[in-house]
Parts: structure tokens; C-alpha cells; sequence
């Protein structure tokens, strides 16, 4: 018997698989190895995503089992069954995958009664088909001999870390040579710490504080929305307003009415502002020299993942000012006002009607007015200036000509703006001219 063993982690819906998981644990547990999964948790229960991504952290080899359910959905849209198995394959464990006949005969309780769960149940079965170590089975005592042939291979074939008992893993010899090594590094990084203390003073450190932590964002999706406008006849106009309505003006109304484009145009910028108003992040860049050295020429780049948009002067009129659409006063409302105005008023209506069809005159200078109010992020180099920001789709570029040490510059703040859920990193990147080599490092963020 080998004296390594390895954790398996064993996954699927719960309720329809519940007794193939139970004979799968059974099979590993033959094998003399580890099964692990998640039955002393409700597979619906989002808080404990942490301790499944833990669990498969420490995996050697995964294990998915797929029925005809698609299971319970988590917030992303996604079900826990298939984030798990999307996790297992980053990670790069070994996945063994193990779909049951899509013609075998089910109970109504091993079905999917939703027809959307069905579909992205057939999209996740085509993704594990893809899998190069995949299998099917009809019965649960198959997939007891399908899991039990196949494990073993691939173990073989693809080690993994696995588990050894303590007095197996490491022999005297190897103990004696780790602990020299291990003394070694000691002395090494010793004199690494004195070599970088004698020298540290020759070069200046430069500290970007913009991103100090993790960032969490959330993106609340816009509903309200412009419906399409439809166009009127005269057939539409009630017979008790029919002497205040003419053609002329049905005809008016409709050449003045917006285009279906038009309202696309207007709820994908509405749908930017609302995305701005509510869920935006305001950034503020410093930059500090805490060494005893003048910084020149300095170039910090600040790369966000795509689902991040960086405002500047070139979008940002697209996301802060509030958009307008010009919509004509409908014939019906001018015929009830005209109505249930005494005849000797009618003058003043027809000034009222006169002013609404100019209002758009009105709103435009409005909009004009906003548009010379917008205060925008530094987008170039400027001779007289010693730092600025230069700002594209999905960075921030930080730029200084010098920083005297024990100094900081303060940038100009910068917005960002989620345009979907994800998460990825923001890579830093620092070069100044007294740098031998850039600095990296790189920040969370996630959009949820």
C-alpha cells in the first residue's frame, strides 16, 4: 500500500445525489484516502463559500458528480456546483468528471423543473464534457466502479502533494541538510538587511498611496428605463377631444417623437449616470519620498481589471451629467388642458403651448451650463507644471518631474466606476529615475 495519501474532494448537488455522493465517500475511504465535501453545510449557504474555497485549497484531486438537477444558485447567477468546479480547475487540481446519462430514465424529484436551471445545467455539462478525464455512468454501483478505476490512474499519473505520517516524511539525513540550509538562509538574510542598510541611503523611497488595502465596490444594475414611444392617429383621440385635436398636429407630434435609437441612446447613458451617482469610487493619489534622496522623473502606473472604468476628461461628460430626452407634449394632453380651460383663458393655453415646444430651447442651455461646470482630471504634460495625471479607459498614470526627500505630492483625485460584477487584481507598477528596477505590487478588488 502506498504510504501517501491524498484529500479528494467530492462534489455535487445535494439532495437529488445525495445517496451517489454517499457511495463515492464510501469508494475513496476503500482506497485508503481522504474524501472531503460539504454535507454539514446547505449547499445554498453563500456564507460558507470561504470554508468550501479553503477546503478545495488543500485538495490534491476533485471529484464532480452531475446529475439532472442544476442546484441552488448563488448571487452571481452561477450554481455553488459549478463555482466549485470553476475554482478546482484555477487552481489547477485534477478533475475527474462524472456525468450521468442524459437518457436514463428520472424521478420528478431528480429532474430540474425550471427551465432556465435546465439550460445552464446543459451549458455546465458541456463544459465538463470538455474535461479531459470525463466519464458517464447509469447506476450509482457504475459510478462506484467508474470512480474507483479511475482515481488510482490518475493518481499515477498525476501525483499531487498529498499526506505522509510524520515519522515517514523526512529521513535524518534530509532533517540534518534543511536545518543547514535553514541556518545558511539565516546568515544570509542578515547580510542582505546590513548590505541594503549601508546603501539605503543612496536611493530614495518612494511610498504611492492611493490603494492602501483591498478594495470591496458594489454595482447595482439600472431597471428603470425609457419605454419606446409610439406614434398616434386620429383614431386614437377620444371623441370628446376630437375638436381641440387636428392632424396637423398628430403629425407634429410624430415627427418630434424620439427613435427607437434615439431612446437606446439616452438608457445607456442613463444607465452610466446611474451607475456614477450610485456605485462610483473616488480615488486620491499621494505619493511620498521617505528616503534621504531626491526622486526624479517618476512613473507610477495603476492598471485596473476591465470591468473597472477610469473617468477622465474624454468619458467622463458620459457618466456625471444627468441625461435628457426631449419628448413632445402629446396632442391628448393639450386637448384635456384646452378642455377644462374656459374659452376666456384661451389665449393664455395657447402662450402655454407656445412656451412647452420651446422648452427644449431651454433644457439645451441647461445642459450647456453643466457641460461649462465640469471639473476634469490634468490629461497631459504641462511645462509648468511638477506633476499631473493622465488618465485612460482602465488606468491612472502618475507622473512627477521631481520630489525632494521627506516630501509628498498630492494628485488630483480620479473616479472609478464599476461596469459589471468581477473580481482581479490592480497591478501597481513605480519607476523613478534612481531605480535600478520598477517596483510591483498589486491590490484586490472586487465588484459584487
Amino acid at each position: 500500500m502506498d504510504e501517501k495519501k491524498y484529500q479528494v474532494f467530492v462534489s455535487s448537488t445535494y439532495e437529488d445525489l445525495f445517496l451517489a455522493r454517499k457511495k463515492i465517500i464510501e469508494t475513496v475511504l476503500s482506497l485508503y484516502h481522504f474524501p472531503v465535501g460539504m454535507e454539514m453545510f446547505s449547499a445554498d449557504d453563500s456564507d460558507q463559500w470561504d470554508i468550501i474555497k479553503g477546503m478545495i485549497d488543500g485538495t490534491d484531486y476533485y471529484v464532480v458528480i452531475i446529475g439532472h438537477k442544476y442546484g441552488s444558485i448563488a448571487p452571481s447567477g452561477v450554481s455553488y456546483t459549478e463555482m466549485e468546479y470553476d475554482y478546482a480547475k484555477s487552481l489547477g487540481v485534477p478533475v475527474l468528471a462524472f456525468i450521468r446519462n442524459r437518457n436514463v430514465g428520472t424521478t420528478p424529484s431528480e429532474r430540474e423543473s425550471d427551465s432556465l436551471k435546465n439550460e445552464r445545467l446543459e451549458k455546465f455539462v458541456e463544459k465538463a464534457k470538455s474535461n479531459k478525464m470525463c466519464d458517464f455512468w447509469d447506476s450509482i454501483d457504475d459510478l462506484a466502479t467508474k470512480v474507483a478505476i479511475a482515481l488510482p490512474k490518475i493518481m499515477m499519473r498525476k501525483p499531487q502533494t498529498g499526506w505522509v505520517r510524520g515519522n515517514q516524511s523526512i529521513s535524518k539525513e534530509i532533517s540534518e541538510e534543511l536545518a543547514e540550509l535553514s541556518l545558511e538562509n539565516r546568515n544570509l538574510r542578515e547580510r542582505v538587511r546590513d548590505f541594503e542598510s549601508q546603501t539605503q541611503g543612496d536611493k530614495p523611497i518612494l511610498n504611492v498611496s492611493v490603494i492602501e488595502s483591498n478594495i470591496q465596490m458594489k454595482f447595482t444594475p439600472f431597471e428603470c428605463q425609457q419605454e419606446y414611444i409610439e406614434k398616434i392617429t386620429l383614431e386614437d383621440i377620444p371623441s370628446d377631444l376630437s375638436i381641440y385635436v387636428t392632424q396637423e398636429m398628430i403629425d407634429g407630434y410624430n415627427k418630434n417623437i424620439p427613435s427607437d435609437n434615439e431612446v437606446d441612446k439616452y438608457n445607456h447613458k442613463l444607465f452610466r449616470y446611474s451607475n456614477y451617482t450610485h456605485n462610483s469610487l473616488e480615488l486620491n493619489p499621494v505619493i511620498v519620498n521617505s528616503g534621504r534622496r531626491l526622486a526624479t522623473d517618476i512613473y507610477v502606473e495603476i492598471e485596473f481589471p476591465e470591468f473597472i472604468t477610469v473617468l477622465d476628461s474624454s468619458n467622463e461628460s458620459e457618466y456625471i451629467i444627468e441625461p435628457e430626452l426631449k419628448l413632445p407634449v402629446s396632442p391628448l394632453i393639450k386637448a384635456r388642458e384646452k378642455k377644462d380651460l374656459p374659452t376666456i383663458f384661451a389665449p393664455i393655453g395657447n402662450l402655454i403651448d407656445g412656451l412647452r415646444d420651446y422648452q427644449h430651447v431651454f433644457n439645451d442651455d441647461l445642459l450647456l451650463g453643466r457641460l461649462n461646470r465640469i471639473s476634469s482630471v490634468s490629461t497631459g504634460f504641462s511645462p509648468n507644471r511638477n506633476s499631473w495625471v493622465n488618465c485612460e479607459e482602465h488606468s491612472i498614470t502618475l507622473r512627477a518631474k521631481k520630489l525632494l526627500q521627506s516630501l509628498k505630492i498630492d494628485f488630483d483625485s480620479v473616479v472609478i466606476v464599476p461596469t459589471g460584477t468581477g473580481s482581479g487584481l490592480i497591478k501597481v507598477k513605480i519607476i523613478c529615475e534612481e531605480f535600478v528596477e520598477p517596483i510591483y505590487y498589486t491590490r484586490e478588488i472586487t465588484v459584487s
